[in-house]
């Protein structure tokens, strides 16, 4: 197995996640918070670029743009103090319908951990937008263990593809 470069922006967006759900419990400033989203929102961004213009391979560059314009969008929001977030929870829930896809054609090659991971995505992004664009704060608590569990999983996902221990693909 070799290192694949995939692996760099997933270690960082596992760890935005984290630093997220920190964020959704008030332990973080929101402030740092949108520089953090910002700066991983561009990481993702270049990555995303990366594989459409070099590897050409549209596919894996829509789908980290869905995740990059998200954590842009959360950084912008963070950092100016937005109170009113429903237009970015309707978009996570067009991105968690997105991952429906993602999942069906992941599943398809054989790539079960891929599977999960678009799963899990979707799943947090229906969350979000539950929670944005619907207001519904009565599931905060599930979308702050989702928010840890997700980023650990793609930290985790981030490491093996560096460091080549991704076994499904």
């Amino acid at each position: 197995m070799t290192a694949h470069i995939t692996g760099v922006p997933l270690l960082f967006i596992g760890f935005l996640l984290i630093i997220n759900a920190m964020w959704l419990q008030d332990k973080v400033d929101s402030k740092d918070v949108g520089v953090f989203n910002l700066i991983v929102g561009l990481l993702a961004f270049i990555s995303a670029l990366f594989y459409g213009f070099f590897q050409k391979d549209y596919p894996l560059s829509a789908g980290g743009m869905l995740f990059a314009i998200t954590y842009i969008w959360i950084g912008i929001n963070a950092l100016r103090g937005a109170e009113d977030q429903r237009a970015l929870g309707y978009y996570c829930g067009l991105v968690s319908l997105t991952t429906i896809p993602y999942a069906y054609h992941a599943f398809i090659a054989g790539d079960f951990g891929w599977t999960f991971e678009w799963i899990t995505f979707g799943f947090l992004w229906f969350l979000f937008y539950l929670q944005l664009a619907k207001k519904n704060t009565n599931i905060m608590a599930v979308t702050i263990f989702s928010t840890f569990f997700v980023g650990i999983e793609v930290a985790v996902t981030g490491w093996a593809y560096l460091y080549g221990y991704w076994p499904f693909a």
